[in-house]
């Protein structure tokens, strides 16, 4: 009995270790980029693997001053992790409309909170998403492209969120349905559709909570029958039903 608690704890320890470091919000990484980029001007921010927030943002300005007309600052948090002017695989960065931080409104945080309010809505389950923000080349307005995964690494959505109100550019639009068993295992049962942020991880979570109380119970009343020769809490060993 005790061995099965110790392994549930542990299960539940590894599943909160395994995700990302926390690199903070968009925004924040842009404030501490520009400390060291206080020329050119901010064409791109990206952040991958979000969960919800991803460990780095990658920050790219268009600076006449750098090698290659590219500046890059990866910051996680208030960190400044690095800092480069590469020469080769940024063609066309420096080309795109710069983003104009007066028109940043709407910071990471708020349009994850848009994605996985639709994600619940339409039954999308995803486990991370990948941040981009860029100017449109029209009418300039900042505009947040979120990617939904799945588990497996499996694009599963792509969203559209305008930067400076936070309206919904482009609606979620799923390219997969993650389907999941019944928490009781059966494989042959029905099956449900899970929508929201580690949405898949939803029937682990269930099924881990339900043995975790199974066990409780069945250790509980083990005591109890021992002590008063009857037994009243939780289900009875396999033994005493043969």
């Amino acid at each position: 009995m005790l061995r099965g608690l110790v392994f549930v704890s542990v299960f539940a320890m590894s599943l909160l270790s395994t995700r990302a470091a926390d690199g903070g919000s968009a925004f924040a990484a842009l404030r501490t980029a520009q400390k060291v980029a206080s020329t050119g001007s901010l064409v791109q921010l990206t952040g991958t693997r979000g969960e919800p927030r991803p460990s780095e943002w990658t920050i790219l300005y268009s600076d006449p001053q750098a090698r290659g007309g590219v500046r890059e600052v990866v910051v996680s948090g208030d960190v400044i992790v690095s800092q480069r002017t590469p020469l080769r695989g940024f063609s066309g960065i420096s080309s795109l409309p710069p983003i104009k931080l007066t028109r940043l409104n709407t910071d990471s945080d708020a349009a994850f909170k848009v994605a996985d309010q639709q994600a619940r809505a339409q039954a999308i389950g995803f486990h991370w998403l990948d941040y981009a923000l860029q100017a449109d080349n029209v009418s300039g307005v900042p505009v947040w492209t979120l990617k939904l995964y799945d588990h497996m690494g499996a694009q599963v959505g792509t969203l559209k969120i305008s930067a400076e109100d936070g309206s919904v550019v482009q609606p979620l639009e799923g390219t997969t349905v993650v389907r999941h068993s019944s928490p009781e295992g059966d494989s042959d049962g029905p099956t449900r559709r899970i929508g929201g942020v580690i949405g898949t991880a939803t029937g682990i979570v269930e099924r881990t909570a339900n043995n975790v109380k199974n066990v409780t119970l069945r250790t509980a009343g083990t005591v109890q029958e021992v002590l008063t020769g009857e037994r009243t809490i939780g289900p009875k060993d396999d033994d005493d039903n043969n």
